[in-house]
């Protein structure tokens, strides 16, 4: 069984990381955001390359004159964007890999990819 005096150092280095460490704990990091464009039966950029381990902000601008919807089946996303208009959508922090998106609406539309690395 520990002496008070153990128990005591035990107890105040315990707090002694809490207090050190809860500024990092507490500290969000800013999403990184990528816009992606639509016009003319295309993405662009259709390649991205991202850093891992940070969330995105992706931003889907349909610069055409019809509906489409940004969809991904690895982001676990999709999304409508009408005409002229943009979406946000929010994404996690990726793991290094690639994921795929492209226009559930158009399926003459090539698919894009954003490497995370």
């Amino acid at each position: 069984m520990d002496c008070p005096k153990h128990l005591i150092l035990k107890v105040a280095a315990v707090f002694l990381l809490l207090f050190t460490y809860e500024p990092l704990i507490a500290q969000e990091i800013t999403p990184l955001t990528i816009e992606i464009h639509f016009k003319e039966h295309h993405f662009t950029p259709l390649k991205i390359a991202v850093p891992a381990g940070i969330p995105l902000n992706v931003k889907v601008l349909n610069d055409s004159h019809e509906r489409i919807e940004f969809e991904s089946f690895k982001l676990n996303r999709e999304k409508v964007v009408e005409a002229g208009q943009s979406i946000l959508v929010h994404v996690p922090a990726l793991r290094p890999g690639n994921y795929d998106f492209f226009d559930d609406f158009h399926s003459d539309v090539p698919e894009g990819d954003i490497a995370a690395k």
